[in-house]
């Protein structure tokens, strides 16, 4: 706590806040947060991304377990945003209900508190600054996948924000939970890879095949255009064939806003879809997504088409199988536009 006079000229306070949550449990819980629409951009913060693992990347990681025969956890650092060190300063105001103040209190922030706009990319420079101290390497191709390998054997990490996938052998994933410990993380640890990202990975007996699906995101396309779907015939293919959606120019035949708004949410659960487990519709919803900024009515039932095929082949996923000994050099195909 410093006295405001002490802060320097120009600088503005950033608001902060209770909230307050009833946990399942019945456990009340309350937790102060920062107002980040009040920080200055360029004064509190300067960058405020931070990078998460890719899709190509996890799916990488489920090849090598079943190459390799290697297990996987997922580690969740628990109170995450509270680790990250702070680059600039930032003055806060004393929260409501705060003992023993007066008006010329103020507070000088030290570390991270939930609500910052840079909370996150702290706290992603916090784990990785964890990760190379006690050996990885990595963060190059992929900023978010690290790797090490020493007498305990092989581990591959995937960060995404404060949940940490941790594929290898079962001693060096150990070691490894035992490291973030030391560093005095707070973790939550699910045993099996099985959910994750959203989505649902099974594998098969003899660990030689995986499936990849995303039960949950198809459950959210249901409750929100089950009804609008209910009386479409089922289709064969995703979109109508050699079907190309256009900007309309006459504003008169654009949706209206709340359908157009319902627009751009089915075409993004479309589209993360095929981000990880519906190669299939990836042709139909690249072409949705050119008009998000203005569909038309026809551009509205083509997505609703492409929505009841979805949910017509649910039970379809992304199947992983690798052919060949382990020790066989990898055959990489790769595919690029005509340009």
């Amino acid at each position: 706590m410093i006295k405001r006079r002490q802060m320097p000229k120009g600088r503005r306070l950033v608001k902060c806040k209770w909230v307050f949550k009833i946990k399942r449990n019945g456990v009340f819980r309350a937790r102060l947060v920062a107002c980040g629409y009040s920080q200055i951009p360029g004064v509190d913060y300067s960058e405020n991304y931070s990078p998460v693992i890719h899709d190509v990347s996890f799916r990488y990681m489920i090849l090598m377990m079943l190459l390799h025969n290697l297990d996987a956890k997922i580690v969740d650092v628990e109170t995450a945003f509270l680790y990250g060190e702070l680059e600039e300063e930032i003055y806060m105001e004393c929260p409501p209900g705060m003992r023993n103040v007066t008006n010329d209190d103020i507070l000088l922030l030290l570390q991270c508190i939930y609500g910052l706009v840079q909370a996150a990319r702290q706290y992603y420079k916090k784990v990785v600054k964890i990760l190379k101290k006690i050996g990885f390497r990595g963060g190059d191709v992929d900023p978010c996948l690290f790797s090490r390998q020493n007498e305990k054997g092989i581990c591959l990490i995937a960060l995404y924000v404060d949940d940490n996938l941790m594929v290898g052998h079962p001693a060096a994933i150990d070691q490894t939970i035992r490291q973030f410990k030391e560093n005095k993380l707070i973790l939550k640890i699910e045993n099996d890879l099985h959910d994750y990202l959203s989505c649902e990975v099974e594998f098969s007996k003899d660990r030689k095949k995986a499936w990849l699906g995303q039960p949950h995101l198809i459950a959210n396309l249901v409750k929100t255009f089950q009804d609008e779907v209910k009386g479409l015939r089922q289709y064969v293919t995703p979109g109508t064939p050699g079907l190309n959606q256009l900007r309309i120019e006459d504003p008169t035949l654009k949706l209206p806003e709340e359908k157009h708004a319902k627009y751009r949410s089915g075409v993004g659960m479309l589209l993360y879809l095929v981000k990880h487990s519906r190669p299939d519709i990836a042709n139909c919803v690249r072409e949705l997504s050119k008009v998000l900024d203005g569909p038309s009515e026809g551009s509205y039932k083509e997505m609703l088409r492409c929505i009841k095929y979805v949910l017509d082949s649910r039970d379809m996923g992304l199947k992983i199988e690798p052919i060949g000994d382990k020790n066989d050099p990898w055959e990489i195909v790769c595919f690029s536009d005509s340009d």
